[in-house]
């Protein structure tokens, strides 16, 4: 199950990535628009929907970039949908 925070991690990175498949950002630019004190979360979110195949890790010199696999994408889109049905 995920929680309002990990749909929020889900659905900023797809719409910072104007919906594409391929780009992908560094934690500090992920958690860029939460409140500081979420950081921490917002870290931990990170890496838990990494372990359930949401996301995608890109390693680079200066650290590590993270995107939306095909099943994180599906699931972001749906979650857009969602939110516009409101």
């Amino acid at each position: 199950m995920l929680t309002e925070l990990d749909k929020a991690v889900l659905f900023t990175i797809y719409k910072r990535a104007n919906k594409s498949k391929k780009a992908h950002f560094p934690i500090e630019f992920i958690c860029k628009g939460f409140p500081t004190h979420q950081h921490g979360f917002i870290k931990r979110s990170v890496e838990k929907l990494r372990k359930r195949g949401l996301l995608y890790v890109k390693p680079h010199p200066s650290g590590r970039s993270y995107g939306l696999t095909d099943e994180g994408w599906e699931l972001a889109r749906k979650l857009e949908e969602e939110y516009r049905i409101r």
